[in-house]
């Protein structure tokens, strides 16, 4: 048989409840040519049950042969597809039904082997946090674009992200990672594998396109690892498994703790050693990498998590960097750390008890609805599925879908 045009790998452990979601999300592609491979990693749940009940001939099971880290299960459920362009899609996320069409489109248009989107953020009804069961759409242009490797490389080796990273919104040419992999043993290497994997595609690509459209719905749930390791405080035993789930060594990020930004750091930093030459002129801005692991800390340790060794293993590397010790930790005290009088200190305490915040969020929920009903969606928006109708990620993608389907994919200047 040919091989199909797209590949939709789908890791996944122990999300029987939401793996069903991220296949019906497929399914529901305007266009057929794609084979669905859901990689188990050794569940034990009813994962292998869910995914079993779909009579489709594209959806296929396969299971590893152990529980793997993040980065050898993604490579094993790499090395079972076929399709010309490969997704990874994360197990609470979901694609628009017309994101395939749309990819498909732009590669063509574009002779491109690496292609990405823009990600929308849905917040489920067991979101630990507030705001549940919305979806959050970025600002888009509505058209899709080449871009240059240094548009995209620049700005990542800078840590000033300029587009988001999230694997569920990225395509990869099988050929593509398949070559990487030859010069370096494999595409995906570290726990933040796309800040590893997609630097390699990047510089090895035929072509990079941006299709700027919102076309991957990104799953915020209380199993997620975005939910709880860095907007919430599942507490310590949950933490203590998120963090058993992935590889404990870092090769060459200074530092040793869970914090994006770590993550980040080491990835790209991974792809920098694995090849020296191509990644020569962009240069890794250890400094913003400290600032963002200081900020990221405090925001953990404002949630009540303990983050007293990951703070110790900062202070200790800073001090052989005087430099970067001065630069970030003996800040000036700002215009919000001064003393204030009264009355501004008990608005700060108003406002610190979520009473200024849910305030705010109402105003702007009122004028995302009128804007959306109006049609204005391109600035970017938060809707609810009680004004929109949807309880789901899937139905949240149905309900995107109607308000982008009139955007077409035109191409602007390269």
């Amino acid at each position: 048989m040919a091989h199909p045009r797209f590949s939709i790998v789908i890791p996944t452990y122990n999300r029987e409840d939401l793996v069903g979601y991220t296949i019906q999300s497929v399914l529901n592609q305007t266009i057929a040519d794609f084979e669905i491979i859901v990689c188990d990693n050794c569940s034990t749940d009813e994962t292998a049950k869910v995914v079993r009940q779909y009579s489709d001939y594209r959806v296929k099971y396969v299971k590893t042969p152990r529980h793997m880290v993040i980065a050898d299960n993604w490579e094993f459920a790499r090395s079972h597809a076929s399709g010309e362009l490969i997704i990874m899609l994360g197990d609470d996320d979901a694609l628009l039904g017309s994101a395939l069409e749309r990819f498909a489109e732009a590669a063509t248009r574009h002779e491109a082997d690496f292609l990405f989107c823009r990600t929308v953020e849905y917040r489920d009804l067991g979101f630990p946090g507030s705001d549940r069961n919305t979806l959050d759409c970025p600002p888009f242009a509505g058209s899709s674009r080449k871009i240059s490797v240094d548009e995209f490389l620049k700005p990542l080796f800078s840590c000033r992200i300029v587009f988001d990273m999230h694997p569920s919104s990225f395509f990869f040419g099988r050929a593509l990672g398949d070559a990487v992999a030859k010069r370096c043993g494999r595409f995906f290497q570290t726990n933040g594998v796309e800040y590893c994997a997609w630097p390699m595609a990047a510089v090895f690509a035929k072509g990079i396109a941006l299709v700027d459209l919102p076309l991957s719905i990104c799953g915020r749930t209380s199993k997620s690892w975005g939910s709880n390791m860095i907007l919430g405080n599942p507490g310590k035993q949950r933490i203590r498994q998120f963090v058993q789930d992935v590889e404990q060594t870092r090769k060459f990020a200074p530092l040793t703790n869970f914090t994006m930004a770590n993550l980040r750091a080491e990835g790209i930093l991974t792809a920098k050693n694995l090849f020296p030459q191509e990644f020569q002129s962009y240069e890794f801005d250890e400094q913003k990498y400290m600032r963002d692991t200081l900020d990221e800390l405090e925001s953990r340790k404002a949630l009540g998590v303990d983050v007293s060794c990951e703070m110790q293993d900062l202070v200790n590397h800073l001090g052989n960097h005087p430099g970067l010790r001065k630069e970030i930790l003996e800040k000036p005290q700002t215009a919000e750390q001064t003393p204030k009088s009264f009355w501004r200190q008990v608005r700060r305490w108003v406002g610190d008890r979520g009473l200024r915040a849910l305030r705010n969020r109402m105003i702007k929920k009122r004028q995302d609805r009128l804007r959306v009903s109006r049609g204005d969606i391109q600035t970017g928006f938060r809707i609810s599925g009680s004004d929109f109708r949807f309880s789901n990620i899937v139905e949240g993608a149905d309900a995107l879908e109607r308000l982008i389907r009139p955007q077409p994919v035109s191409k602007t200047s390269s």
